[in-house]
């Protein structure tokens, strides 16, 4: 789905993204946060990314993923929060997840001082009573920008197998403390989220009418752990 998006004059955006274990925060929790980074007018090629993930699958490691990832995005000064639904699921998330924890993290001062831009929530709003939500993937399509797969033990990864059958194998792959185990899901998870990050970039621009040359969604990863 196109979207003409007038999201105002940015610089320097940062991408957000998260993976849970479950949609909802009452059965779920967070294995790895990914923040890119890109300015405007420079090379898809120069954009940032640093995937943050769980080390070990204590409840106080959780929250130090929050901290971990959060800082980041504070120290980078971008104009702008950059997601697809990342304001009614992942900060949602976030905030009742972290809520029991002492002390709690804060949101990144992007969300919390209103510069978050969520392109999925206009092309929501769009939709009709009977009209299908896009996804990442179809918007990504619409503008015959790359759609990317990661492919884990033979199947396409997805939200859903992340979640049921990915995010759990990798807590115990940490609670057996299998280094080289723990690499392999590293490398699946690095490929999953940078794609999702670059995506949101790419969707960023192209509902702007900004150029644009992906370089991460262009690669698919076949992955075995």
């Amino acid at each position: 789905m196109k979207f003409d998006g007038d999201f105002g004059d940015h610089h320097n955006i940062v991408s957000f993204d998260i993976e849970t274990t479950h949609y909802d925060p009452t059965k779920g929790e967070t294995v790895a946060i990914g923040v890119g980074q890109h300015e405007i007018g420079s090379s898809a090629s120069e954009a940032q990314y640093r995937i943050f993930a769980r080390e070990n699958p204590a409840t106080a490691d959780e929250r130090d993923l929050v901290e971990r990832a959060v800082e980041y995005i504070n120290r980078l000064n971008g104009d702008t929060l950059v997601s697809y639904n990342g304001i009614e699921f992942d900060m949602d998330f976030l905030s009742e997840r972290c809520a029991q924890f002492d002390p709690a993290p804060g949101p990144p001062r992007l969300h919390e001082t209103g510069r978050h831009i969520d392109l999925f929530a206009g092309r929501k709003e769009a939709c009709g009573p009977n009209d299908k939500w896009p996804s990442l993937e179809e918007c990504l399509d619409s503008y015959d920008l790359p759609v990317p797969r990661t492919v884990w033990n033979g199947s396409p990864l997805d939200n859903t197998r992340f979640g049921t059958e990915f995010a759990p194998a990798f807590l115990d792959a940490l609670a057996d403390g299998d280094e080289q185990e723990i690499s392999r899901f590293r490398g699946v998870l690095d490929h999953y989220l940078t794609t999702d990050l670059e995506a949101n970039i790419a969707l960023y621009c192209a509902d702007q009418g900004l150029p644009f040359d992906p370089v991460h969604l262009r690669l698919h990863g076949e992955f075995q752990t």
